[in-house]
């Protein structure tokens, strides 16, 4: 079996908390998860970010399927800062 390789895909530790993104942006892997799971096509996505290749799009999508706890746990990760940011007092609009 051969070993599958992310060449577009990287984590440095000081960008995105260590997160996956694509090489040499700030474009988390989860994101284009998130967008392809919503319904994007790869093409609509590269038309988003005109500065991505299909292969870069491609790739994130090869990763988030071969990790998919890890992307699961990037998504909630941010969802939950985003809720502190909205209610940084833990109130809820509830």
């Amino acid at each position: 079996m051969s070993k599958v390789d992310y060449r577009n895909i990287e984590k440095v530790a000081d960008r995105c908390g260590g997160r996956a993104v694509i090489a040499g942006t700030r474009i988390r892997v989860s994101l284009i998860a998130a967008f392809y799971d919503q319904g994007m096509t790869v093409q609509q996505i590269v038309d988003q970010y005109p500065h991505l290749r299909l292969s870069d799009v491609h790739d994130a999508l090869a990763y988030a399927y071969d990790h998919p706890d890890e992307i699961r746990e990037g998504l909630a990760a941010d969802d939950e800062a985003t809720v502190r940011q909205t209610w940084p007092d833990g109130q809820s609009a509830t």
